[in-house]
């Protein structure tokens, strides 16, 4: 069985520079439902800034190229 990023800081470190949009939101929805960590919150609440800056970044990269 997979341990569950949310259980440990540690386990939570190892995970997030792996995930996507879609992983970071799942994640922070259930810390937000669940215990409410602000460091675990803000940790996740950066991947996803991070990535979806890169994909925003992207989309307006390909709309100058071909737009």
């Amino acid at each position: 069985m997979t341990p569950d990023p949310l259980d440990t800081w540690v386990g939570l470190n190892a995970v997030v520079p792996r995930l996507d949009e879609a992983a970071c939101l799942a994640l922070l929805t259930r810390e937000r439902e669940g215990r409410k960590r602000i460091t675990f919150l803000l940790r996740v609440h950066s991947r996803l800034n991070k990535v979806r800056a890169d994909r925003e970044r992207a989309e307006l990269m390909e709309l100058a190229r071909h737009g």
